[in-house]
């Protein structure tokens, strides 16, 4: 009589373990919709955002800018300046990206 007993006792074990790890995998793929779906709206965003740059040309600027300056910023190597400005930015922004790793800010 104790082993019928003894094996209800197991199988309702059984039973509560296979809902809890029911459980989990419904909180795992809860999880992953929940990202799947911030992600699509970002992405949507995004596409929004990306319209309102279209009328945007800097080059229009650039071509804006009278012939005496063009020559005087030659000379003085703004370009060669403005490269390394870039370039010293981006690296800063790259480096803001590893963990642990704040640089002064």
């Amino acid at each position: 009589m104790l082993d019928w007993f003894a094996n209800k006792w197991n199988q309702f074990v059984d039973y509560l373990y296979q809902i809890f790890i029911s459980f989990v995998e419904f909180l795992k793929d809860f999880l992953w919709w929940t990202l799947d779906m911030l992600f699509g709206a970002v992405i949507f965003v995004l596409d929004g955002l990306a319209s309102l740059f279209q009328g945007l040309n800097p080059l229009q600027y650039i071509s804006a800018i009278p012939p005496e300056t063009q020559y005087f910023m030659g000379v003085c190597g703004i370009s060669a300046s403005m490269s390394s400005i870039v370039t010293a930015l981006i690296i800063r922004m790259m480096l803001q990206l590893i963990p642990f790793v704040r640089l002064g800010s």
